[in-house]
């Protein structure tokens, strides 16, 4: 943490003066000040092609119609657009500047209207050409990714890469207009004329800002999210999520947990559970490189930034061949490169978290951002943490015990319990773009989260004990750490109008200790004895990935994509018990080298948009390879409605596995397969759908299969004598697993009032028969889930409310308890499990609201509840036998998640 801290700080210190400096806008040329330009009965043509070439300006004219005039003007401290309305104004023309900042020059009779939409009545200097370009945020100069670029009433599009760049193939004419969207923003329509340089085209779009300072509604349409243009996929940029309910603040991953197909039942876990899969089956990227855990204060808050975040995209099946190492989902991530324009900054203040950001360019080239989470405790942070620790309150007492045999009786008892506990995350990323066809950028992260939840207690004053004197002393340790590191440096590079690279080399680390022990000290008669008992655990998962995507633009209709990828793995995991007995010691190595290759074929005029694919990849530890055929449609049948399909196959090499602990709740391990006990797991996809689309609402379906084998849990309740030579083929059992479902989607998308309803049927079954000699629901199993979610506009208020229904999650029960007395003369608790997830816990069900006030376009207050009806959800069940003289009893307690919680976030920014 210190070494990046010392990074930032250098990184601003030395920030250059010119820091600030951005691309002088059209505006700024037009208004530029001439001092002495004299121009003495010269032809209007030759005056106009003499400013353009001398002060950069951007005109349009027809040289017929103004060859005719001559004209005398002297600009003498003048401005360009002074000058040429003077020019004019004597003249039958007039001008004024179109939207890509271009002066145009026309007859004062025209309509600016007409000739926007037909720009030198269809006089075209190219037709059939190519073109790229980059879409823009007008704001701060992002390059924006994954936009949809189409030319207006043709079947001809494309979509901007991850780096913001495209490339349209055979444009008809240098008039037409192109129209752009992107999740988030306003459709814009761009007109393109011959004068514009169709090799490097930005084209600007705006934010949907609903509110600007002077409070003008802007009747423009723009998205929340986009749920249909791939099959499983959902595109949600972070702006659209800032008026959502939240307990902590905006989060991504939270936003995504409200769309049908991906669980919201687990309040315990940012964690996607996607379509019966676990969240360990969701390959998360972010600029590149994996992110192993993405939970943060027992997952309140995912370990993502929403200030640090540009775009996310989730798949939630069916994904393509660029993707693997995961049988579920991918959510990508594309983090902000930081304002291009001119310094930017801003903070939020919350009663959990402080969340502040900076980005900067420095000089011509480079741009800069960082942005650091913090939490504090607090009213709010301390009722999650009650919540959330097993042992919940600090107490100090005295007790005076009654008398025991031999005349003796206790003296004082006390004890006491500071819990602490926090985290931090830190974004950072600095771009070079040296020219136009290369881009350079180094995105690093770090999250951590600590927790302290030890006690101590002591027992003295003893005596009477056959005229002994004793002391007892016990220290309760209960402390966690756990987080990630990653990094990328990447370096994309346009080679030409139709060839494009992406090249990273990547780091990530994910590291979870936790020291859950007791250790009691006794003294009698002045000699000490220590002894120790709990649990030792200690994850650290290393992943080194170098990798290259190429896109190659073949032909209009025809996208080709391929690349090369090798991942290195380094694994440990260390589980012991009572200090001295070491369940499980795994030290995991092994590399995965991976080719794939996939085409994108539009046919029909479009209509129907074929992916196949294939992902290769060999594996060093099993020394094979493992093929992975894919394959992708979407068939538009009218403008509204399209069928969408998709299969394929999917392995998953590093996974992580649920440790059974029936009485205290589940723990999960990252580890490494091997060819023995822990083989590699395999998922086949199948998905059907369709969707119907109209102006303002979209109704969409998708029917899912999914059938894995290999999938492995681990439990110790069949080995109760630990100690005794365990093996790994005692602990590990491997099944099948089988996923059923349909999401069902219904959107109003525009308008002050719109949002959204989702319902998911589904069942997902698994057959590990050391468990059950039939097949059992999965932990994630849920049948059904309904959520609703709203948002309305009311001049300077936004309003949202979400609800969110879920049939009960399975759990193993405890039948009963007993004790036995063991040769050694040790006691021993046994207990009895029911059959694995026989039972179920009550429905869940919870209503968040919030209510967000606009003083302004810079600064907005938001007030949430979260579980507004204080519903009272289960999140799992604790077991614990109790002996009271000679009777051994079961005591059941219901551990409860959150009720109801109000929280208040101010969020202010510079620009």
């Amino acid at each position: 943490m210190k070494r990046f801290l010392l990074y930032f700080l250098l990184l601003l210190i030395f920030l250059p003066k010119e820091s600030a400096a951005q691309v002088p806008k059209m505006a700024e040329v037009n208004t530029k000040v001439i001092k002495d330009e004299f121009y003495n009965n010269i032809p209007l043509t030759t005056i106009l092609a003499d400013l353009e070439e001398k002060y950069g300006l951007k005109l349009l004219y027809d040289k017929d119609l103004l060859k005719s005039y001559n004209v005398t003007h002297w600009f003498s401290n003048e401005t360009i657009e002074s000058g040429l309305r003077s020019i004019l104004k004597k003249l039958p023309l007039k001008q004024f500047i179109d939207e890509n900042g271009f002066i145009s020059i026309v007859p004062k009779s025209a309509k600016i209207e007409t000739i926007v939409d037909k720009q030198y009545n269809g006089k075209a200097d190219k037709t059939n050409f190519t073109l790229t370009g980059r879409i823009i945020d007008i704001t701060n100069g992002e390059n924006l990714p994954f936009a949809s670029v189409k030319v207006k009433g043709e079947q001809i599009g494309s979509q901007s890469n991850v780096d913001g760049y495209f490339t349209l193939l055979k444009v008809p004419s240098d008039t037409v207009t192109l129209e752009i969207s992107y999740v988030g923003y306003r459709t814009r329509d761009y007109h393109l004329n011959p004068k514009l340089d169709v090799n490097d085209l930005k084209i600007e779009i705006e934010p949907a800002v609903d509110m600007l300072d002077e409070v003008i509604v802007e009747g423009e349409k723009t998205e929340v999210l986009k749920a249909n243009e791939i099959v499983g996929m959902i595109k949600m940029t972070p702006r659209n999520i800032a008026k959502l309910p939240n307990v902590g603040e905006r989060d991504p991953f939270r936003a995504f947990q409200l769309m049908p197909g991906v669980s919201a039942s687990n309040e315990s876990s940012s964690g996607l559970y996607v379509r019966g899969g676990t969240p360990d089956q969701t390959l998360v990227l972010y600029d590149g490189f994996t992110v192993y855990h993405v939970d943060h204060l027992f997952g309140f808050f995912s370990a993502f930034n929403y200030n640090a975040i540009k775009d996310i995209q989730l798949y939630k099946g069916g994904f393509d061949a660029k993707f693997g190492g995961r049988i579920s989902a991918v959510a990508e991530i594309t983090g902000k490169d930081g304002n291009k324009k001119e310094f930017n900054s801003g903070v939020d203040l919350s009663l959990l978290s402080t969340n502040a950001y900076i980005e900067t360019p420095i000089g011509k080239n480079f741009t800069f951002l960082v942005a650091a989470r913090r939490s504090y405790k607090g009213p709010l942070y301390n009722k999650l943490f009650k919540r959330f620790t097993s042992e919940n309150q600090t107490q100090t007492q005295q007790q005076q015990g009654p008398g025991f045999p031999g005349g003796g009786r206790f003296g004082s008892f006390s004890a006491n319990q500071v819990a602490s506990s926090y985290f931090y995350d830190l974004n950072s990323k600095l771009t070079f773009t040296p020219n136009k066809k290369d881009i350079i950028s180094l995105s690093l992260y770090n999250g951590t989260d600590n927790m302290d939840n030890s006690s101590s207690s002591n027992l003295g004053g003893l005596g009477g004990f056959g005229g002994r004197n004793i002391g007892l002393n016990t220290s309760n340790t209960d402390v966690s750490n756990w987080g990630n590191l990653g990094g990328s440096l990447k370096w994309s590079r346009r080679w030409s109008d139709k060839f494009y690279s992406n090249s990273l080399i990547c780091y990530s680390n994910y590291y979870s200790t936790r020291d859950n022990s007791r250790t009691i000290s006794t003294t009698r008669d002045g000699t000490s004895r220590d002894v120790k008992i709990g649990q030792l655990e200690d994850n650290n998962l290393n992943d080194f990935t170098a990798k290259t995507d190429f896109e190659w633009q073949a032909f209009r209709g025809n996208k080709l994509d391929f690349g090369l990828q090798y991942t290195k793995n380094i694994i440990k995991y260390t589980y012991s018990q009572n200090d001295t007995i070491t369940v499980l010691n795994r030290n995991d190595k092994g590399a995965t080298a991976t080719f794939y290759v996939q085409d994108n074929i539009k046919l029909f005029d479009g209509r129907l948009h074929l992916i196949p694919g294939v992902r290769i990849t060999n594996f060093d530890v099993t020394k094979k390879n493992y093929v992975e055929p894919r394959f992708s449609a979407n068939l538009n049948i009218t403008k509204q409605f399209k069928l969408k399909a998709a299969a394929g196959v999917y392995y998953q090499f590093v996974k992580q596995i649920n440790r059974e602990d029936i009485s205290q709740g589940n723990r999960n391990f990252w580890i490494l397969s091997n060819a023995e006990s822990l083989p590699v797991t395999k998922s086949n996809h199948l998905i059907l759908g369709g969707s119907y689309e109209l102006a303002n609402y979209l109704f969409d379906v998708e029917f899912y299969q999914k059938n894995s084998t290999n999938i492995t849990e681990y439990t110790l309740r069949f080995v109760p004598k630990i100690g005794r030579g365990l093996s790994v083929s005692e602990t590990f059992f491997n099944g099948s697993e089988i996923v059923r479902g349909v999401d069902v989607l219904i959107q109003r998308k525009f308008g002050d009032f719109n949002g959204w309803i989702g319902y998911t049927l589904a069942e997902a079954k698994r057959n590990i028969s050391a468990f059950s000699d039939k097949p059992y629901y999965s932990d994630q199993d849920v049948r059904h889930q309904f959520k609703a979610i709203g948002s309305y506009k009311y001049k300077r208020w936004d309003f949202a409310a979400t609800w969110i229904y879920s049939s009960g999650r399975p759990y193993t029960s405890i039948l009963g308890a007993y004790q036995l007395v063991l040769l050694d003369g040790s006691v021993k608790n046994f207990t009895n499990p029911s059959d694995k997830n026989a039972n179920r816990f009550p429905a869940y069900h919870r209503m968040d609201v919030s209510a967000t006030y606009n003083f302004s376009s810079h600064f907005n207050v938001t007030f949430s509840i979260f579980n507004l009806y204080n519903r009272s959800n289960v999140w799992y069940k604790r077991f614990q036998v109790i002996k009271e003289d000679d009777i051994t009893a079961l005591q059941i307690t219901n551990v409860k998640y959150l009720g109801i919680t109000p929280n208040v976030t101010l969020s202010w920014k510079l620009k």
